[in-house]
C-alpha cells in the first residue's frame, strides 16, 4: 500500500510538470519529428557487483554499527541524457543518478530534468535500513551477561523530495512546487511499568517489563511559493502544509516475571498499549533584499507557523502484583486500563533583519535584529480504571483516578548583533562585534481531580534574562599561499526552557591552510569552555555547576606529485570533559527532612582519528587505491570514583578500518573492480565498569567486540560520449 502511495504521489507531480513543460508553456505536446541519430546524446556508467560477508563478535553491535549485508549491490552509477535538436523538445538535459541499492543499508535515486526557459525538476528518494541493538543501553537486568538491550528497534525509513521550478531564470517571477514524504516503520521493544495503581498509597506495587514494539510513522509535507524582483526589491513567498501521524503500537502477548523477578514485584499476563498522534504544521516564508547604491544591503524574513497535535493513549494490561512481606496486600490484577486524550497547539512567530553600509573598501559595519516567540498551549484528560482481587481472589475496590491538566507556556525574546569589519590591507583583516539578547518567559497551570472535584491552581511564573557576549575575528596572510583564520568569542548564553543561571562561555577558533606547489596542509584548533552554575532547590543555598571543557585539534594534508598518484592523510584529536553536580537518593535521611546527597557526574572523551588515502596508477591499464581509518577513545583512563556518590563515566573504544581495491581496465568501455574491506571494533574495561540498577544491583557491561570482513567485486560500465577517452 505504501509503495503504491508513493508511485502515486510521485506520478501525480511527474505528471504536473510534463503537462507544464509541454502545454502551460505553448509548446506542441508532440516531440519534433527531427529523428537524427544525433538528436538524444546519451553518456554515463554504471556498476553492478556482489559483496561477501563474515562477521566475527557480536553481530548485533556490528548491524548496529554498519548493517552490510552479502548479496548483489548496485554501486555509484549514472547517467545523462542530452537532446541537441533544433526542434521543439520537452527536456534540453537529464540526469539519474544511484547509489547503495541491494545488500547496502541505504540506498539513493536522484532524478533530474531541466528544460532553458522552462522548468527545472529535481527530485530524489532515499532508503535507509536501520537496526539499534545495544548491549550497553538498557540491557535486561536479570541475565548475568544480558545478549541484547530493551530499547531496540529494526525499522526501514523511507524518505524523498520532489521540487519543480517553473522558468527558473526569470528574475522578474519564478515559481515552484514540492511535496516530500517521509515514512518509517518496523519492530522493536520497549519498556513500560505495570500495573500503575492508581489513587493512593498502591502507586509502589510495579514492575518494568519489555514489551514489543510496532513503530510507525509518516508525514507528508506539501510547498508551493513564488520569488522576483518588483521595485528593485528581491521578493520571496513561501507556504507549506505538514500533515503527520504516530500510530505506534506497544503490547505483549504472553507472561512475563518483569526485570527484577528476584523481588517477586509484578507479573503481566498480557499487555496492550495503543498510542495514537495525529497533526498538522502550517508556515509561511516571506524575505525581502535590496541594495542600495551598492553602500547599504538590506535583508529581511517573516516566518510564522502553527502546530497543532492531537493524541490518544489507551492501555490495557492484564497481571498481578506479588510483592509480599510488605503492609500492601497482594492482588490480582483483572484489568488496567488508562485512556488518555489530549491536544496541543504552538503558534510561532519569527523576524530577522540585517542591514550591511559598505563605507569604504577597507570599512563596512552591520546589524542583525532576531526577533521570536512562541506559546505552547494544551490540555489532557486522565482517565485509569484498575479492577483487581484479592490474592484468594475475594473482593477489592476499584482504584480509579480522572484528572483534567493545562499548560501554558509563552517564549519571547530579541537578540541583536553589531559587528564592524576593517580590511586593513590585503594582508590583515579583523572583525569585532557584540550580541545582545532578552527573553521573558512565563508559565501556568491549572489542574482538577474530577473524582474529589478539587481544582489546582499552578501559580503564573515569570522571567526574565538578559544575556551579553563579544565576538572578534581575524584573518592573517603571512604570504600569498598561507592564510590563517582566528576567532573568538566570550560572554553568556542562555536555553529556552533552562530556568537556571545563564551559560558563561569562551569559544576559540584558529585555523591554517598552507599550499605548496603539489602540498596542502590545513591545521585547526577549536577551544570551547561552558559554566552554567546555579543553586539546588534540594539543598537551599548549596552553590552547583555544570562545566564542561572542549578541545579540538585536526590536522590534514595533501599531496599531488605526479597526475597518476595522489595522497592524503590527516589526524584529529577530540578532548572533551564533563564536570555536573548532582543529587542522589539515598536510603535514609543524611541532612534535615531529605533523603538525597550531593553528587559529582563526570563524563570523558579523549577520541585520535587518523586516515590516510593513496590513489596510484603504476601501470596504464591498473588502478590501486588504499585507504584506512582508525579511531581510539581512552575515555576516563585510570579516573575511579572514590565517593558512592560520584558517577564517572565513558565509552573507550577502538576501532581500525582499511580498505583495499584494485581497478582493471578490461576494454575501453569496462573496469573490473575487486576489493577488500575490514572492521575491527573493541572496547576497552574502564576502571569502574559497574552500573548500578534501579533494584540496587550492579552489571558489568558485556563487550560488543567485532571483526567484519567484507570482499567485494564489481563491473563498472561506461557509455554514450566519452566513454573511451577516459
Amino acid at each position: 500500500m505504501r509503495s503504491r502511495k508513493i508511485v502515486l504521489n510521485a506520478g501525480l507531480l511527474i505528471g504536473v510538470w510534463v503537462t507544464a513543460a509541454g502545454v502551460g508553456f505553448g509548446q506542441s505536446p508532440t516531440p519534433s519529428p527531427d529523428s537524427s541519430p544525433s538528436r538524444f546524446v546519451v553518456s554515463g556508467s554504471f556498476e553492478i557487483g556482489i559483496r561477501g560477508l563474515h562477521v566475527n563478535g557480536d553481530h548485533e553491535k556490528y548491524r548496529s554499527d554498519l548493517n552490510y549485508r552479502p548479496g548483489l549491490r548496485l554501486f555509484d552509477s549514472s547517467f545523462t541524457i542530452e537532446d541537441q535538436s533544433s526542434g521543439e523538445r520537452y527536456f534540453d538535459t537529464a540526469t539519474v543518478q544511484t547509489s547503495g541499492w541491494g545488500s547496502d543499508p541505504s540506498g539513493l535515486v536522484r532524478f533530474n530534468m531541466s528544460k532553458s526557459g522552462a522548468y527545472k525538476f529535481d527530485s530524489n528518494v532515499r532508503r535507509v535500513s536501520y537496526s539499534n541493538n545495544l548491549k550497553n543501553f538498557a540491557p535486561t537486568w536479570s541475565q548475568p551477561v544480558s545478549r541484547s538491550s530493551q530499547h531496540q528497534s529494526n525499522t526501514d525509513h523511507n524518505f524523498g523530495d520532489f521540487d519543480i521550478i517553473l522558468r527558473p531564470e526569470n528574475k522578474q517571477f519564478r515559481m515552484n512546487f514540492g511535496y516530500s514524504y517521509n515514512f518509517t516503520d518496523g519492530p522493536g521493544t520497549y519498556t513500560i511499568r505495570f500495573p500503575q495503581f492508581a489513587g493512593t498509597a498502591t502507586t509502589t506495587r510495579g514492575d518494568e517489563f519489555q514489551v514489543d514494539t510496532a513503530l510507525r510513522n509518516k508525514s507528508n509535507d506539501f510547498r508551493v511559493g513564488a520569488n522576483g524582483r518588483l521595485l528593485g526589491f528581491n521578493l520571496g513567498l513561501q507556504y507549506g502544509h505538514r500533515m503527520f501521524n504516530d500510530r505506534t503500537n506497544f503490547f505483549l502477548d504472553s507472561f512475563s516475571s518483569g526485570n527484577d523477578p528476584g523481588a517477586t514485584t509484578a507479573t503481566v499476563t498480557t499487555f496492550q498499549r495503543l498510542y495514537r498522534t495525529k497533526g498538522t504544521t502550517d508556515f509561511a516564508n516571506f524575505y525581502v533584499q535590496r541594495t542600495f547604491a551598492k553602500k547599504l544591503d538590506l535583508t529581511g524574513r517573516f516566518i510564522y507557523s502553527e502546530s497543532t497535535s492531537n493524541i490518544n493513549e489507551s492501555d490495557r494490561g492484564v497481571g498481578s502484583s506479588t510483592q509480599s512481606g510488605t503492609t500492601i496486600p497482594r492482588v490480582l490484577v483483572d484489568l488496567d486500563s488508562i485512556a488518555v486524550t489530549g491536544r496541543v497547539k504552538r503558534p510561532q512567530t519569527r523576524a530577522d533583519i540585517g542591514m550591511t553600509y559598505r563605507a569604504n573598501n577597507f570599512f563596512s559595519v552591520s546589524d542583525t535584529f532576531n526577533f521570536e516567540q512562541f506559546s505552547i498551549g494544551g490540555s489532557n484528560r486522565f482517565y485509569e480504571t484498575l479492577i483487581s482481587r484479592t490474592a484468594t481472589g475475594g473482593p477489592r475496590a476499584d482504584d480509579r483516578s480522572d484528572a483534567f491538566n493545562s499548560r501554558a507556556t509563552r517564549y519571547r525574546r530579541f537578540t541583536n548583533l553589531l559587528e564592524a569589519d576593517f580590511q586593513v590591507n590585503e594582508r590583515f583583516a579583523f572583525h569585532v562585534g557584540y550580541r545582545y539578547s532578552h527573553r521573558e518567559v512565563g508559565l501556568q497551570g491549572l489542574g482538577r481531580n474530577l473524582i474529589t472535584n478539587v481544582l489546582t491552581v499552578l501559580p503564573a511564573e515569570t522571567e526574565t534574562n538578559t544575556t551579553n557576549s563579544f565576538i572578534a575575528g581575524a584573518k592573517i596572510k603571512p604570504v600569498k599561499n598561507w592564510t590563517i583564520y582566528a576567532d573568538m568569542e566570550k560572554g553568556d548564553a542562555d536555553s529556552v526552557f533552562t530556568r537556571l543561571a545563564n551559560n558563561k562561555f569562551v569559544n576559540f577558533r584558529i585555523r591554517s591552510r598552507a599550499t605548496f606547489k603539489d602540498l596542502s596542509l590545513d591545521v585547526s584548533v577549536i577551544s570551547k569552555d561552558n559554566d552554567n552554575p546555579g543553586e539546588s532547590s534540594v539543598f537551599p543555598g548549596t552553590f552547583t555547576i555544570a562545566n564542561s571543557k572542549n578541545r579540538y585539534f585536526s590536522t590534514s594534508v595533501g599531496w599531488n606529485p605526479l597526475a597518476n598518484l595522489s595522497f592524503s592523510s590527516g589526524y584529529t584529536y577530540n578532548s572533551q570533559t564533563s564536570k555536573v553536580d548532582i543529587t542522589i537518593p539515598v536510603g535514609s535521611p543524611l541532612f534535615p527532612s531529605t533523603r538525597f546527597i550531593l553528587g559529582r557526574s563526570e563524563f570523558y572523551i579523549r577520541d585520535s582519528f587518523f586516515f590516510f588515502d593513496v590513489t596510484a596508477q603504476p601501470v596504464k591499464r591498473m588502478t590501486v587505491f588504499a585507504s584506512y581509518r582508525g579511531n581510539e577513545d581512552r575515555g576516563q583512563g585510570d579516573r575511579f570514583i572514590i565517593n558512592p556518590q560520584d558517577i564517572i563515566n565513558s565509552y573507550p573504544m577502538r576501532s581500525h578500518s582499511p580498505e583495499a581495491r584494485l581497478t582493471f581496465r578490461i576494454t575501453r568501455n569496462i573496469d573490473w573492480n575487486v576489493g577488500y574491506q575490514y572492521y575491527s571494533y573493541a572496547e576497552f574495561l574502564r576502571a569502574n565498569p559497574w552500573v548500578f540498577t534501579s533494584f540496587g544491583t550492579r552489571q558489568l557491561y558485556p563487550a560488543q567486540n567485532y571483526t567484519a570482513h567484507l570482499p567485494y567485486t564489481s563491473l563498472r560500465i561506461y557509455f554514450g560520449k566519452g566513454a573511451a577517452d577516459r
